[in-house]
């Protein structure tokens, strides 16, 4: 594997929609629903209805050959 360096815990879901060519609310239901290994969503309390989500940037990398940096999102 390359020498990259991961500066961030977390890709933003629209960085990984755009990379995806996709809509964010579609990773959002990827997420919620299991489907993908680079990330999860959660709910902070059981009774939330609003979801967390986390996606990990060296798995999303190592899947789609995105490497997210940080930064603003566009």
């Amino acid at each position: 594997m390359s020498d990259i360096t991961f500066d961030c815990a977390n890709v933003p879901v629209s960085v990984a929609a755009q990379a995806l060519k996709m809509d964010s609310q579609t990773v959002r239901l990827l997420l919620q629903q299991g489907v993908v290994s680079w990330g999860c969503a959660y709910k902070r309390t059981p009774k939330s209805q609003h979801y967390s989500y986390l996606i990990y940037p060296k798995k999303f990398y190592e899947e789609t050959g995105f490497v997210y940096k940080g930064g603003a999102e566009s």
